[in-house]
């Protein structure tokens, strides 16, 4: 017996450090403020559902989901909303969380709060008497994971508690919760930790609990960061977001986030002279005003914290900005990042519990803050659209116009965005022409200004080159017209211009194709024409694209086609004519594509279809780099591109294994990043682009220059010189946010006959700069087929000095083996109008000039 009791010590004192880390782990009372004690035990809590408390792993987008289903299902206080899917088919769930009262009459309170935001109706509304509607989203970057963990305490705490304090704060809002604004990246991120989570305590930063490989969970699918789509809404999960914001204009919008190496919290407000100047000063007044209520309730667990610095409110594409355009006050938080479960940084503990402690009490502060000040919230919303309406009537310019007829693709793309925004869109009654831009009825569209959606009106159209604080957080610019280079100009005077608002853009109409043709031709005005051409190829299509305009007799009436016109032969076809024409005909992709049965070869002028100016191109066979060096948000913007927006299929591979891969699978290899090559590496690619084409932007020039296929020179300094010897630390600093390209929008001129302009009705084409690199010009003056303007600075902030260095440039050289881009022309998924520069160097690779950059 002895002998047992012996060894049963044993056994337990071995056991034991195993038991004390596990009992380390802090309960749910942990997360509580001294205001939330008492629960309904009808309501599960977080561990009744999930097995384990919270912060003791990450947890997974499935189980916020299914906890939310729950708790739905179990309390009188939470309405669920599903609304759309991720792109990994991941579905996107809100709670609606208020008192039961309040969500019996949901649809009348939310009526009542429209009314409030329109300056017609809100004057006599007492705002004491209605509930305020309060917005909480959390991890927008799916590695900032604390929020979406202290979500599960947030949800368990309004949902179930029977404190006082708590039915205060549900009597008086209706609180829109999302617990995880990004679905995939939550997912990709816990998954990563929790494989990688070690049984015994272990915060060494080097393990690979801490070391997310890239691309990481801070992304969407496509490696997109979500908190930059709140304006552009190019994604599922921020069409999703926008449709429900905008159903209800909420007041209060919380953005919980984390931030890099720190051990202190940030909030609301920023820099001062950083905001926007469409936002109010009384909305900064407003924040500082909230952010007592963060500091009072971190103070209390001697959470260090600031604001009021480093985080501006300048790009109104952000979650915690944009809403400021609609009368709320956006709130945007900034914890530490744990990264992991627990991490030692420099002998500090960071714990992801102690984490979500302050993300739990910054959402408790911000709700009490709402209670508190619902009524001066409430007013200032109302204010805010009627001072807008006075400004809209006071402003000079009216309203905007834009369309192009050739083009209806890129004018739906701005009316979706336009509707997302819940902004009205007329009908253009009669033909008129502005800034030598001329607009049709039926093609053009106008954008009164005098609309409750006013200052988004002016954020999307507007451009700037002029600031009163010149570090920006983000980019300072993003003009969504000039990033589409779709036609449109300013109107200040809509005298009869506006017509029937428009609920929907009309297709063209598309011509019956009669068969027996000897050809049939199509241009590439409109945008999704590359979907119609990879269509084409995919179904064995051989086809030839016209390097020179020409005329050709179409039913009886000469018409005129621009240079890169694509043909499709009959008869180098190996499909019957029936066959050819149903492809043909029955293509129901995107966009609309006007195609054109000939009955002959001879055109009504010198450029025949037999011509050598009808030149063979192939289907594109494309491979992108990734791996270490990878430049992956910009290689997410071009996957998404191609893979997305126009059905192109695409491989990504890893640098390291391209040694071992048969590249002749592919004739097109883009590199986007600072890739280090070996020497075998070098050679492989080196002979591979000797036959083939590779497309290259940025930094990666270096890459390009060592496999011998370009002698890219970048340009030195030409501005002049600070000739003082003197310098203080203070400016040091400033200098160091000052001295880089903050997103800016630069005009650029295109050589009209070079097949990069194909389809493009413009000689100037609006390009988005957002790094230093300046390139040279080369010797060969045949290679650079877009140069930056003499006045390039179309939008934004940029120094002197660089614009000095950068007009005249290239913007985009082509030649033999190489596509070179300075600057990604695809950024942010909803720059259409410099993508299409990409498209037509991906399928007229063939084309380009024989010369070497």
């Amino acid at each position: 017996m002895k002998t047992f009791l012996k060894r049963l010590s044993l056994l337990f004192a071995l056991l034991c450090p195993a038991v004390s880390s596990v009992a380390q782990q802090p309960d749910l009372e942990f997360f509580m403020p001294e205001e939330i004690r008492n629960f309904k035990s009808s309501v599960p809590s977080p561990k009744d559902h999930l097995g384990y408390e919270v912060g003791e792993q990450h947890v997974s987008y499935d189980q916020i989901v299914s906890y939310m289903r729950l708790l739905a299902s179990k309390s009188d206080r939470v309405k669920l909303i599903e609304s759309g899917y991720s792109y990994e088919k991941r579905q996107m769930v809100y709670l609606i969380i208020s008192s039961p009262e309040n969500l019996s009459n949901l649809e009348s309170i939310r009526t009542k709060h429209l009314d409030l935001c329109n300056p017609e109706k809100s004057t006599n509304i007492n705002v004491k008497e209605m509930p305020m509607v309060t917005w909480m989203g959390y991890s927008v970057h799916g590695n900032e994971a604390s929020g979406i963990n202290a979500s599960l305490v947030v949800a368990y705490l309004l949902t179930a508690s029977e404190d006082e304090f708590v039915k205060k704060i549900l009597e008086n809002n209706i609180i829109i919760f999302q617990p995880s604004i990004n679905p995939d990246g939550a997912q990709r991120y816990a998954g990563w930790v929790n494989s990688n989570l070690t049984n015994t305590k272990n915060g060494d930063e080097n393990s690979r609990e801490f070391r997310e490989p890239n691309p990481n969970g801070r992304s969407n699918h496509y490696w997109f960061d979500l908190n930059r789509d709140w304006l552009p809404v190019q994604h599922p999960e921020s069409i999703s977001r926008m449709e429900l914001f905008y159903k209800w204009f909420p007041t209060m919008v919380n953005d919980y986030h984390e931030q890099g190496n720190t051990t202190t919290t940030f909030f609301s407000p920023g820099i001062k002279n950083s905001t926007n100047p469409l936002i109010p000063e009384e909305n900064w007044e407003l924040s500082r005003k909230i952010s007592a209520y963060h500091s009072e309730m971190l103070s209390r667990i001697g959470a260090m914290h600031f604001s009021k610095e480093d985080f501006d409110d300048f790009y109104t594409g952000k979650g915690s900005t944009l809403p400021d355009l609609s009368g709320s006050i956006g709130l945007l938080y900034e914890q530490p990042n744990p990264r992991g479960v627990y991490r030692d940084r420099e002998g500090v503990a960071i714990k992801l519990s102690d984490i979500v402690k302050r993300q739990v009490f910054c959402s408790i502060s911000a709700l009490k803050a709402a209670y508190e000040l619902k009524v001066e919230m409430l007013d200032y919303q109302r204010r805010f659209f009627i001072e807008k309406k006075r400004l809209a009537d006071s402003d000079p310019i009216k309203g905007y116009i834009f369309g192009d007829a050739n083009d209806i693709s890129l004018s739906k793309e701005l009316f979706r965005i336009l509707k997302l925004h819940n902004i009205k869109v007329y009908n253009l009654t009669k033909g008129i022409t502005l800034s030598n831009r001329k607009y049709d009825p039926g093609s053009s569209f106008v954008v009164p200004v005098q609309q409750q959606q006013y200052t988004v009106i002016k954020t999307i159209f507007e451009k700037s080159t002029t600031f009163r604080d010149t570090t920006f957080y983000d980019i300072s610019a993003w003009t969504i017209p000039l990033a589409m280079n779709i036609n449109y100009s300013e109107i200040r005077d809509l005298g009869k211009l506006t017509g029937e608002e428009v609920n929907y853009v009309k297709d063209p109409v598309a011509k019956e194709l009669k068969t027996g043709a000897y050809a049939y031709l199509f241009e590439i005005k409109d945008y999704y024409s590359y979907n119609f051409m990879y269509y084409l190829m995919s179904k064995g299509l051989s086809l030839k694209v016209g390097d020179k305009s020409f005329s050709f007799m179409v039913d009886g009436t000469e018409k005129s086609f621009e240079a890169g016109t694509v043909q499709i032969s009959v008869q180098e076809q190996s499909l019957g004519k029936e066959d050819l024409n149903k492809i043909i005909s029955t293509y129901n992709g995107k966009g609309k594509v006007s195609v054109y049965a000939v009955d002959g070869g001879l055109s009504m002028g010198d450029t025949d279809l037999g011509s050598s100016h009808f030149r063979s191109i192939t289907k594109p066979r494309i491979a992108i780099l990734t791996g270490r060096g990878a430049s992956y948000g910009s290689i997410g913007e071009l996957w998404h591109l191609l893979d997305f927006r126009f059905g192109i299929p695409v491989s990504l591979i890893d640098i390291d294994n391209i040694e071992s891969m048969n590249l002749d699978r592919y004739n097109l290899i883009i590199i986007n990043g600072a890739f280090k090559l070996s020497k075998e590496q070098s050679g492989v690619l080196a002979q591979w682009a000797k036959r083939n084409t590779i497309i290259a932007t940025g930094a990666a020039f270096g890459i390009t220059n060592e496999l011998g296929i370009s002698n890219i020179a970048t340009v030195n300094d030409r501005s002049v010189k600070d000739s003082s010897t003197k310098g203080t630390y203070a400016q040091y600093l400033e200098l160091r946010k000052t001295s880089r390209v903050n997103g800016v929008i630069l005009n650029s001129t295109i050589d009209a006959t070079n097949p990069l302009s194909f389809g493009i009705n413009s000689n100037e084409i609006p390009l988005f700069k957002n790094r230093d690199i300046v390139i040279s010009n080369p010797k060969n003056k045949y290679v650079t087929p877009m140069r930056y303007t003499e006045k390039p600075l179309l939008s934004g902030y940029l120094q002197d000095r660089y614009v000095s260095q950068i007009k005249g440039t290239p913007a985009v050289m082509a030649g033999k083996s190489l596509i070179y881009f300075a600057d990604e022309p695809y950024f942010r998924a909803y720059w259409l109008g410099s993508s299409r520069l990409f498209m037509n160097a991906l399928f007229f690779r063939e084309l380009m000039v024989k010369d070497p950059i």
